[in-house]
C-alpha cells in the first residue's frame, strides 16, 4: 500500500506543471482568482506577474512567459513579441472616478476650480493611459486641464491616489472601480467614443506548449472563468 502511495504521489509531480502569465496591473484582481480557481481545479500551478505592459514586455522577450493578457491592439501592434494566436475574453472600459466628498458628475468638471489634481496611468506605457489620453484630446479637455494632470505608472497607482484623497479624480478602469466602489465617492463610465476599443485578450507565446498552458487557455473560455471576468466588469 506504501509503494502505491509514493508511486500515485510521484505520478501527481509528473504530470503536474507550472508555467507564468503576464498581465497589466489593471487586471490583477481578476486574473488571480481565475489562477486560484484554476489550480483547485487542475494540478498545476500558475505564476502571475503584473505591472504596466512595458515591464510585461520586457520580461516576456527573455522567453519565459507563456501567456499575456492585455488589449489585443497593444499586443498586435505595439508589444513586439510573436504572438502565435489569441483568445479573446472581454472588453475593457474607462471610467472616470472621484474621492469621496468630491462632487462630479460629468466629465467636464475636471475643469472646475475645485478639481485640483487628476491622475492617469501612463500615457505611452499603460492602456488605461492610452485611453485617458485619448479621452483628453478627444473631448476638448486636455488643454484645459493639462496642469492639473498627474501620471502614474499603472491603474492601481492611479487608483491608491483617489482612495487616498490625494488627487480630486483619475481616470482608471471598470475593474479596478469595482474593487474600491465602497471607497471611492463614485465613478462614471466614459463614453467608448472617446477612446479606441479595448478587447481584452490572452496572447499566446512560444512558450505555450506544456500542457500547463494548453489547458489554462481552455480554460479562460470556461464559464467559470467567463463569470469571473464580467464581475470585474469585463
Amino acid at each position: 500500500m506504501r509503494i502505491l502511495l509514493v508511486v500515485l504521489f510521484g505520478l501527481s509531480i509528473v504530470f503536474a506543471g507550472e508555467m507564468k502569465i503576464g498581465a497589466g496591473a489593471g487586471y490583477k484582481a481578476p486574473v488571480m482568482e481565475i489562477i486560484e480557481s484554476f489550480e483547485k481545479a487542475y494540478p498545476h500551478k500558475v505564476n502571475g506577474l503584473f505591472g504596466n505592459m512595458k515591464q510585461i514586455n520586457s520580461q516576456a522577450a527573455q522567453g519565459d512567459i507563456a501567456l499575456i493578457i492585455g488589449d489585443k491592439s497593444y499586443l498586435e501592434e505595439k508589444s513586439g513579441l510573436p504572438f502565435e494566436n489569441y483568445t479573446d475574453v472581454g472588453s475593457g472600459k474607462a471610467v472616470l472616478a472621484y474621492a469621496k466628498g468630491v462632487n462630479i458628475t460629468k466629465l467636464e468638471d475636471i475643469v472646475n476650480e475645485d478639481i485640483t489634481r487628476v491622475v492617469m496611468p501612463q500615457e505611452k506605457k499603460a492602456i488605461y493611459g492610452i485611453a485617458a489620453a485619448e479621452v483628453l484630446e478627444r473631448s476638448g479637455l486636455r488643454s484645459k486641464v493639462a496642469k492639473k494632470m498627474l501620471e502614474v505608472a499603472t491603474v492601481p497607482q492611479a487608483a491608491t491616489y483617489i482612495l487616498t484623497g490625494e488627487v480630486d479624480a483619475g481616470f482608471i478602469n471598470l475593474t479596478a472601480a469595482l474593487s474600491h466602489k465602497d471607497r471611492l465617492g463614485g465613478y462614471m463610465l466614459i463614453d467608448e467614443k472617446l477612446y479606441s476599443p479595448i478587447i481584452i485578450t490572452v496572447g499566446q507565446l512560444a512558450a505555450c506548449k506544456e500542457e500547463v498552458c494548453l489547458t489554462f487557455l481552455e480554460y479562460v473560455k470556461s464559464p467559470e472563468a467567463r463569470s469571473i471576468f464580467e464581475r470585474y466588469g469585463l
